[in-house]
């Protein structure tokens, strides 16, 4: 394994096999493993910013999350932010808890596409690359917007033109042995946005982002549908008093998180708005979480 080498090891051979439809930030993963660099999560000090769940991670992976006494961390803080961080439910046994989550509230694992401060550090202290910074790009430079929802909705406000309210929950949702999330996307210990079925058949909810100007723009964020009356989760622009669909993601998705993400494109000034149509019986709960909101176009 590639994640087992050390800078400057020689006479080693090692290969990485790349699919097709590899995202941008796993191609850099594995291109600091081949620089011998371990993932942040399995430095010596791991176990005070963070909690590995090693009982939802088959016996067969845990080596991936086991801390390692290398010295190439040297003594920058922990890095959350490092594009070597896993996400906060890989290689879950159950799709529906996290195999990591931060030790501290209001932390989270962020969605990355561009090596951390620190990872531009270590890389340029172990193999004495100059300390010019000039040509870097921060392909996350653009964000218009983005909520966690860790301390309310932040820019996203509830319409007033639906039936009942979005809820911000926190750990297992009521239904969470049922049909709701047992806790959120980014930290497992989280805020996340709920529309409960329970009670709203028929009915929907509503929240909706601040105006943006006229461009070109990324919608990013992460989902959840489960139950067998799962109607459908709709994304919409808004300008003016005219509402457009742009995806309506329907039935059963899963007990699990799933990534969405959409390019979108408007000659004037809009607003997006997340609309939750609940179906006819209890059978269904829907949320979402960690909403980004890119200037230019969406990267995988």
């Amino acid at each position: 394994s590639s994640q087992d080498r050390v800078p400057h090891r020689h006479h080693v051979v090692q290969y990485v096999h790349l699919y097709r439809d590899a995202a941008k930030a796993d191609i850099m993963q594995l291109i600091m493993y081949l620089l011998g660099f371990f993932n942040e999560f399995r430095r010596p000090d791991r176990d005070s910013q963070v909690m590995v769940h090693y009982e939802n991670i088959a016996p067969e992976y845990r080596g991936f999350f086991d801390i390692t006494n290398d010295t190439t961390f040297f003594n920058y803080p922990f890095d959350f932010e490092s594009i070597t961080f896993f996400f906060p439910y890989a290689w879950a046994i159950d799709p529906s808890k996290p195999t990591l989550t931060p030790k501290y509230e209001s932390v989270s694992i962020p969605y990355k596409v561009s090596l951390s401060k620190y990872d531009i550090l270590n890389i340029q202290r172990e193999y004495k690359c100059g300390i010019d910074n000039g040509n870097k790009i921060d392909l996350l430079d653009g964000t218009v917007s983005y909520c966690n929802f860790e301390f309310d909705l932040c820019e996203w406000t509830q319409l007033t033109d639906d039936d009942f309210d979005f809820q911000r929950m926190k750990g297992p949702s009521p239904r969470s042995n049922v049909t709701g999330p047992m806790a959120d996307y980014s930290s497992g210990t989280g805020y996340y946005v709920y529309a409960g079925a329970q009670g709203e058949h028929n009915e929907d909810a509503r929240v909706i982002s601040p105006v943006l100007n006229a461009g070109e723009y990324c919608l990013r964020f992460y989902y959840f549908l489960y139950g067998q009356d799962i109607h459908k989760f709709r994304v919409n622009t808004r300008v003016g008093d005219r509402d457009t669909v742009l995806d309506s993601l329907e039935g059963n998705q899963g007990g699990s998180w799933h990534t969405y993400s959409k390019d979108i494109t408007m000659n004037t000034k809009f607003q997006i708005f997340l609309e939750a149509i609940i179906g006819g019986t209890d059978n269904g709960d829907m949320a979402f979480d960690d909403v980004y909101i890119f200037r230019g176009r969406c990267i995988a």
